[in-house]
């Protein structure tokens, strides 16, 4: 699989608390080995440095318990997996967070794990995973956050979100407390699907529409990755910003599954 990233501070933060992890390895199948690969993006947050020390806690924890998961000798299946090493990652951050200095920090965390043609969230906040391609834009994770909530109410419309006032106040996040739990989701994933993960310093400055077309005009991804950079930070650059793009290979054509969808016949 092609992957690029870009991790930048801005223009208007000092420190950059973004920590983002992109990974292949091998795994054994029925049908023998199979490469597959763990992106994560997580946003810290907190007084002084705790920020930068629970995002990069959290995805190196997350990485550890999840490969030691996947490469077992009888793995379990890949989201009981990121359940159990998000449980791991929210711990180390809490057990940490008992210093004085690091009391509250907290990150958001966005993990896909990639295998053939399956993809698997785990997710809390509102950094971002979107599936791009030349049909569509979907955004695959939802935001944890109280304009979100504001949204589904129906009291402001998504583009009103974007400027809203409360629009950093984040509903859930890893490290906070011991129950806090990530949402798991599954995606197919089609040929020509590219999938973005990002902070908040790029979704919340750039539009879906403005992301899509770079990632879609750009010859490689570690280009798109740059170029999203660039247009945040023309954009004023308020948070830091990173963006993990991979497009994944070898994946089964859209076409062919809808027409082997809509050709079964009930008798």
């Amino acid at each position: 699989m092609e992957t690029g990233y870009s991790w930048d501070t801005g223009l208007l933060r000092k420190l950059n608390e973004d920590s983002i992890l992109c990974t292949t390895f091998d795994i054994m199948t029925h049908a023998g080995a199979v490469r597959a690969g763990l992106f994560i993006v997580a946003d810290g947050m907190g007084g002084h440095n705790a920020g930068e020390i629970a995002s990069d806690l959290a995805i190196k924890t997350f990485h550890t318990e999840c490969l030691a998961g996947m490469l077992a000798p009888s793995p379990a299946p890949p989201m009981s997996i990121m359940a159990i090493a998000f449980k791991e990652a929210n711990s180390s951050v809490l057990e940490a967070a008992s210093d004085r200095s690091l009391h509250g920090m907290g990150t958001t965390f966005t993990a896909a794990l990639i295998i053939e043609d399956d993809m698997y969230i785990a997710h809390v906040g509102d950094s971002r995973c979107y599936i791009i391609n030349s049909r569509e834009s979907i955004q695959a994770t939802k935001d944890h956050s109280m304009v979100q909530q504001l949204v589904d109410a129906g009291v402001i419309t998504q583009e009103q979100a974007r400027n809203h006032p409360r629009r950093n106040e984040i509903t859930r996040v890893l490290g906070y407390a011991a129950d806090s739990a990530p949402d798991l989701l599954r995606y197919k994933l089609y040929a020509g699907d590219n999938i973005l993960i990002c902070s908040d310093g790029l979704c919340g400055v750039l539009t879906g529409e403005q992301i899509r077309e770079t990632v879609l005009n750009s010859p490689d991804p570690n280009r798109a990755c740059a170029d999203l950079t660039a247009q945040a930070n023309l954009a004023g650059g308020p948070d830091n910003i990173s963006v993990i793009i991979i497009k994944p290979a070898n994946l089964p054509s859209w076409q062919a599954v809808v027409t082997a969808q809509t050709s079964v016949r009930i008798a």
